[in-house]
């Protein structure tokens, strides 16, 4: 299950996981971010995707949170920020794209209140 919505007041597009995600339910996600993208025009903005609470991943849907990121980096958002299911995962992930972390474009965290 996700919801995803708009933050007008911290200018964010914020996308919350909670449960078992399938691949499905990733697919429609990817599609109605890219509707929110669109509708951002040029205004500045940012992205939190919090799947802290997802309890399963399919195989794919690890992929598919990467190629959204990619999708929201090149739309232009200012940063975004992932709240993953523990530290060694946000570790792990802040690793492999330490230069996007380093130039403040891209987070990764377990902790929600970081965020």
């Amino acid at each position: 299950m996700y919801v995803l919505t708009w933050n007008s007041q911290q200018g964010q597009i914020e996308a919350n996981f909670g449960g078992y995600v399938s691949k499905k339910e990733a697919t429609a996600f990817t599609d109605e971010l890219r509707s929110h993208l669109l509708d951002r025009g040029e205004a500045p903005f940012s992205v939190l995707v919090d799947y802290s609470t997802a309890s399963k991943l399919d195989k794919d849907v690890q992929r598919m949170l990467e190629e959204a990121r990619e999708t929201c980096l090149f739309s232009g958002a200012a940063k975004i920020t992932f709240i993953t299911r523990d530290e060694h995962e946000a570790s792990a992930l802040t690793t492999h794209r330490l230069q996007s972390v380093l130039e403040g474009r891209e987070r990764y965290t377990a902790n929600r209140s970081a965020a």
